[in-house]
């Protein structure tokens, strides 16, 4: 090969790893630039969408608060001091000052399965009790806040609880229509509820229960 195309060869070469080197570049820099999917982020894409009557309610629920200055990190410090030493009216305008934030927390733990207003009001339930055992003006902004989510907390598993139930309940007494029909085979009812018990594997205080929940004499 002579030498001028060696010479061609080997500018060529150089261009190419060039060209590569760029495209390297480039792409290094797009994946720095995009941003990063932070933790919060997911989390607000699950987050609920509340619905048009939850949206209503909130907006009459804000109009009606009053409007309060928001005090000064010295004057709330005082405030809750006062409120230790059982002031009453340090009581009420803590109040005032922590009520949107209950609401805050209230759509941080709303899911579908609750009205986002029931979660504000059991969380308003929480903040009034928990002023009423604030006795340490250094921690009761802390304890405040875990009273708030704490009463809420509560009042999500006992109406879960209730679910399960009430769904339990309803289960058992389509168990039972359904085996008083195979029993008595579209006649009148000719049997005892022990033979219900028997058939279903039900106590009969069970079945006596649900016979009256159905709206059935046993």
């Amino acid at each position: 090969m002579s030498e001028e195309k060696k010479k061609d060869v080997t500018e060529e070469a150089k261009e190419t790893k060039t060209e590569e080197t760029k495209a390297e570049t480039v792409q290094e820099e797009i994946i720095e630039e995009a941003p990063e999917k932070t933790p919060e982020t997911e989390k607000e894409k699950k987050k609920p969408e509340f619905s048009e009557e939850e949206l209503r309610a909130l907006q009459q629920y804000l109009d009606e608060l009053p409007e309060t200055e928001t005090p000064s990190e010295e004057e709330t410090a005082e405030l809750y001091q006062k409120a230790a030493e059982g002031d009453s009216l340090a009581k009420s305008m803590l109040v005032q000052l922590w009520l949107p934030k209950v609401i805050e927390t209230a759509k941080e733990m709303h899911t579908r399965d609750f009205f986002l207003m029931d979660l504000v009001q059991e969380g308003n339930v929480g903040l009034l009790v928990a002023l009423e055992s604030v006795v340490k003006a250094e921690t009761a902004e802390q304890a405040i806040d875990a009273a708030v989510r704490e009463t809420i907390s509560d009042f999500m598993e006992e109406h879960r609880v209730q679910k399960h139930k009430d769904n339990t309940v309803v289960n058992k007494v389509n168990r039972l229509k359904d085996a008083i029909e195979e029993l008595s085979d579209g006649d009148d009812m000719d049997f005892s509820v022990a033979e219900l018990s028997a058939y279903l594997d039900m106590s009969v205080e069970e079945i006596e229960d649900i016979l009256r929940i159905a709206g059935e004499e046993p």
